[in-house]
């Protein structure tokens, strides 16, 4: 058997805590750093030897989620023989002749996935013994059940059968009866297949059909002897991507079992069941897991001030690590401002502390640690994401052209060129980035539901987050196995081409007079309550951001298909700064628009070519057009309640301006075409229409 796993599936597609399916088998990935050094080893001199890490120093991206650096999965180069590595889950099976289930072991369950070359022959399904065939000297390839459990606080098991099948039985759990996988052949529906168990003997013992399965409450619902699943469990769930605890169990962790007052609200769980209890999934199903990934530019440090030199941020880390190490009970629910303030306290008390062994005089330390930490420690995530964003505007439009150690590389040309058939002097710069460079950086995932809140992408523990928002983050599972001592994240680099629209500050802020008040406060109405129900703190939206998100998508659309990019291929980063920065040289009001892909088709040269000023007009004003019309009309245009997604966006929809949410920033919200084009009774709100 063999299949090949690209460096890009490792981060988008099968990163760690994905299952992967194959014929008679199934998968689960491990953390990179699952074992010492599983995706390569250090290597201080940088002679690239044979099975050396691959990593991506990037000060700023690494200062950003505290670590040193970022790795690179293992790729096929001939020499190495580095490998991604997998366990079977879930761990029941069933034989397709006769039935029975079996449960795979840690022996059987641990193999090397590839990074670009077939499997190894530990690769094989397991066969039934019950149904020996002695021509082919074995039993058929058993099948992997195809039904999980897991929580939306991350953990992932394999649905209990056992407990399941002796529900009315609870004295026959967990005593070795053999399960069979039946099904009566009637339908497709659930209720037509059983779990049959029998004693050692073949006793008859007990049946159950699956159509309950998919009802959450059974894992809330009391036996006398032995309570809630929960509580049957012990309050123990396995994380089955960190690795074996033992030959026959995963790694578990402790769940907070819910009291029983706070279990139902009538007939129904409440939220707190809801988050803590299992459910049922299918194992392929789309919402086992949610990757978070994070995008960003790599830029060359000439075009940034570094707010903390790898070198300190390091010697903060250690220091950090040595201190939890030492005393975990002390420092280990520290949080920023408590460690800001006891690191200086430490750096002040002595002079020769390897924080000032490293060549800065100490104000300058103080600042370090001070940029590291947060000036607002509270608000670090939220901050680290706007600094990053602003750092990236600056260095297109700054005077940087091109860097040898950074695939960057660009050529700017005065918007003046393009303005012909545009509203006056709408575009100040376009900037073709010949090279652009993007780095995906995993940073983990979630299961049941996507992370609500983007800035928590950045956040940490340390970050004293409270209420719903602390619970959200909560439910982050890290990419790594080891946080604290694991300082890389995993990433791929993606090489491509880019085109850099900036707009006229004057023009728009001048044209957010004629926009009115009423249709954003629709949107950030429903931004506040989306807030508060889902433990949220995004700041609201302004107007200036609608017309650039949605213009972005528009000339997305029109791009796909006039430069040969897939659209899944491109995606959008908009730079818009805050109300606050109006008039300011932090004001931000630019697009850009780039290839994602991770092959050679995303460095073609035919995406810069449509920035060109004979391409480029013509592109905004043919996308324009076509937004003036849409197929839902006179509905979408109409909308003014907000629609999509919590109500989030005003006219758009799915005929018009919404794109594959791999090539949105947003996830298809903060959208309205009136922006562009107006509405049917107020054109002129539209700044295609001044």
């Amino acid at each position: 058997m063999s299949y090949d796993i690209r460096q890009s599936q490792v981060i988008h597609t099968w990163p760690a805590g994905s299952m992967i399916d194959f014929p008679q088998l199934s998968l689960i990935m491990l953390n990179h750093d699952h074992q010492y050094n599983d995706w390569g080893n250090p290597d201080p001199a940088g002679q690239n030897q044979a099975n050396s890490r691959n990593t991506v120093n990037d000060a700023r991206l690494a200062e950003a989620f505290k670590v040193d650096a970022f790795i690179l999965p293992p790729a096929r180069d001939g020499i190495s023989a580095l490998s991604t590595w997998a366990i079977r889950f879930p761990r029941m099976n069933y034989c397709p002749q006769c039935g029975l289930m079996h449960l795979t072991n840690r022996a059987s369950g641990m193999m090397p996935t590839p990074r670009g070359r077939s499997y190894n022959t530990e690769m094989k399904p397991v066969h039934c013994p019950a149904c020996f065939n002695h021509q082919t000297s074995k039993g058929p390839a058993v099948i992997p059940m195809r039904f999980v459990i897991a929580t939306e606080e991350g953990f992932l098991d394999d649905f209990p059968w056992d407990w399941y099948v002796h529900k009315n039985k609870p004295d026959e759990r967990n005593k070795g009866n053999k399960l069979y996988y039946k099904s009566k052949g009637g339908s497709a529906s659930l209720a037509d297949i059983q779990i049959e168990s029998r004693k050692e003997d073949n006793t008859f013992v007990a049946v159950r059909d699956l159509s309950k399965i998919f009802d959450q409450e059974i894992f809330a619902e009391r036996t006398a002897s032995e309570g809630n699943y929960l509580q049957y469990v012990n309050g123990f769930l396995p994380k089955p991507w960190k690795g074996w605890h033992n030959d026959n169990s995963f790694i578990s962790e402790v769940v907070t079992v819910p009291d029983e007052s706070t279990i139902w609200n009538g007939d129904e769980l409440t939220d707190t069941a809801k988050r803590r209890f299992p459910r049922t999934l299918q194992k392929g199903a789309g919402n086992v897991i949610f990757p978070i990934v994070y995008s960003g530019i790599l830029l060359p440090e000439s075009t940034y001030d570094q707010q903390c030199p790898p070198e300190v941020q390091q010697k903060i880390q250690t220091l950090m690590t040595e201190r939890i190490d030492d005393a975990p009970d002390e420092y280990a629910s520290m949080i920023n401002e408590e460690w800001k303030t006891y690191i200086l306290k430490v750096v002040n008390r002595n002079p020769n502390h390897g924080l000032l062994r490293l060549g800065h005089p100490l104000a300058m330390v103080v600042q370090f640690i001070s940029n590291f930490f947060g000036e607002s420690p509270t608000e670090r995530a939220a901050d680290r994401s706007e600094l990053l964003r602003l750092q990236e505007f600056k260095a297109f439009t700054g005077e940087i052209n091109d860097d040898e150690k950074v695939w960057f590389k660009k050529r700017a040309i005065n918007g003046a060129a393009y303005n012909s058939g545009l509203p006056s002097a709408m575009l100040s710069e376009v900037v073709l980035l010949e090279k652009i460079s993007a780095l995906k950086v995993y940073r983990g995932f979630t299961r049941v539901k996507p992370l609500m809140g983007e800035e928590l992408v950045f956040a940490d523990l340390a970050d004293n987050l409270q209420g719903k928002q602390l619970e959200e983050f909560e439910r982050i599972q890290d990419s790594r196995k080891d946080p604290v001592h694991t300082r890389e994240l995993p990433a791929f680099e993606v090489k491509g081409e880019g085109i850099l629209i900036r707009f006229s500050d004057t023009l728009l802020n001048e044209w957010t007079k004629a926009y009115p008040d009423r249709r954003l406060d629709v949107i950030n109405n429903n931004q506040r309550q989306a807030n508060a129900d889902f433990g949220q703190n995004k700041k609201m939206t302004s107007k200036r951001y609608l017309f650039l998100h949605t213009l972005s998508h528009i000339l997305l659309k029109e791009l796909s298909e006039d430069c040969g990019y897939s659209l899944s291929s491109l995606a959008e980063i908009i730079y818009c700064s805050d109300d606050t920065k109006t008039g300011t040289n932090e004001e931000m009001n630019a697009i850009l628009i780039y290839t994602t892909t991770s092959d050679a088709e995303g460095s073609l040269g035919g995406l810069v070519e449509k920035g060109l000023p004979e391409n480029l007009r013509d592109i905004i004003i043919k996308g324009v057009d076509k937004a003036r019309w849409c197929s839902s009309d006179p509905l979408c245009i109409s909308a003014d309640s907000g629609q999509g997604f919590m109500g989030l966006n005003l006219a758009a929809c799915y005929s018009c301006v919404l794109l594959p949410e791999t090539s949105c920033e947003r996830m298809n919200q903060y959208l309205d075409r009136a922006t562009i084009v107006g509405t049917l009774t107020q054109e002129e709100i539209g700044l295609f229409n001044h």
